[in-house]
């Protein structure tokens, strides 16, 4: 097939072989136009699908041009899905709010479809580097 200078890494083959594993599951030839290529394709592929090296091997040898760019479509959405999975699996904190806040939170974390540290973060995340003035607390009010 076309030669590619792109090198999929080793911590990118598995959104590779998820994606090649699912498109062989809808269209079995694929990466293939006869039986005997797609026998020949499909026996390598799950010999080199185990590490890097050999797998972008066979990708260099059985995927054309718009395979290659599949490919690099679905490891660059992996990768900006990560990121934002990272986001939200930083350490927790556990805080206490009031029952009504809870209930503002929990109606805005349903319209939106996100979790109410989602909600938080998505909503007043912008607002983060806003100086926060001290107010006097109500407690010595009275003194």
């Amino acid at each position: 097939m076309a030669e590619h200078s792109y090198i999929i890494r080793q911590q990118d083959r598995t959104a590779a072989t998820t994606f090649i594993d699912d498109q062989l599951s809808k269209d079995p030839k694929w990466f293939s136009t006869t039986e005997s290529e797609y026998s020949a394709a499909k026996q390598e592929y799950l010999a080199a699908r185990a590490d890097s090296i050999n797998f972008n091997t066979w990708c260099q040898k059985w995927l054309n041009e718009t395979q290659w760019m599949e490919i690099r479509k679905v490891i660059s959405m992996n990768k900006d899905h990560k990121e934002e999975r990272r986001k939200y699996t930083e350490p927790h904190k556990t805080i206490s709010v009031t029952h009504r806040a809870w209930e503002i939170l929990s109606e805005l974390a349903l319209q939106d479809q996100l979790s109410l540290s989602e909600v938080i973060v998505n909503r007043l995340g912008n607002n983060h580097a806003t100086v926060c003035l001290p107010v006097e607390s109500r407690y010595n009010l009275g003194n």
